[in-house]
């Protein structure tokens, strides 16, 4: 009986330990993208996502975040470029409407610097990858995380046919980030 009282307060501190999920404020949080086209820049976003994060500036390791991104929700720019985007060469909207981020681990870089790494899904297919990211805390106590990564289409079957070459498509992607985190409770 001991041993039970014992496990269940100490799994009671761990839960207290760990950080509280926040809610995103989408009017001030955003996903960019950005693809060279024949060495042109094309700048894109998607416009619909849902995070559940949990940020402990202190106690970093105790963050977790989960992003999911509704490919449908992809702005390329036009119409057009849309409808490419979601084609089944390009994010393949229809075989897998979302892409997903999942963190395994959040640490302190110094200053307001911090890294996360987890697993990107894109396509039904899982990488590892970092994040670096900066927590700026705001005056009405939200807290804005921005940051910047590279992915490779190629990692994730993204493009096909002759748009694979990378003359006319560059195969590096970098995607920015600003997710506003509601003021703890």
């Amino acid at each position: 009986m001991r041993k039970l009282l014992l496990a269940l307060l100490l799994s009671g501190v761990s839960l207290a330990a760990a950080a509280a999920e926040r809610a995103i404020d989408p009017k001030h949080s955003e996903i960019r993208f950005s693809v060279k086209q024949m060495g042109v820049p094309v700048e894109g976003q998607f416009r619909r996502f849902e995070a559940r994060l949990a940020f402990d500036p202190a106690k970093p390791e105790a963050s977790r975040a989960e992003i999911s991104v509704d490919i449908a929700s992809v702005d390329a720019g036009s119409a057009e470029a849309d409808e490419v985007a979601v084609d089944k060469p390009w994010l393949d909207q229809a075989g897998f409407p979302r892409a997903t981020f999942r963190s395994s681990a959040v640490r302190s870089l110094g200053g307001s610097r911090y890294e996360a790494r987890g697993t990107l899904s894109i396509r039904g297919k899982a990488r590892e990858i970092s994040v670096p990211f900066s927590a700026q805390q705001q005056p009405d106590g939200a807290t804005l995380l921005s940051g910047q990564f590279g992915i490779r289409r190629s990692d994730f079957g993204i493009g096909g046919g002759e748009w694979n070459e990378s003359d006319l498509v560059a195969n590096e992607v970098p995607v920015s980030f600003r997710l506003m985190l509601a003021p703890a409770r």
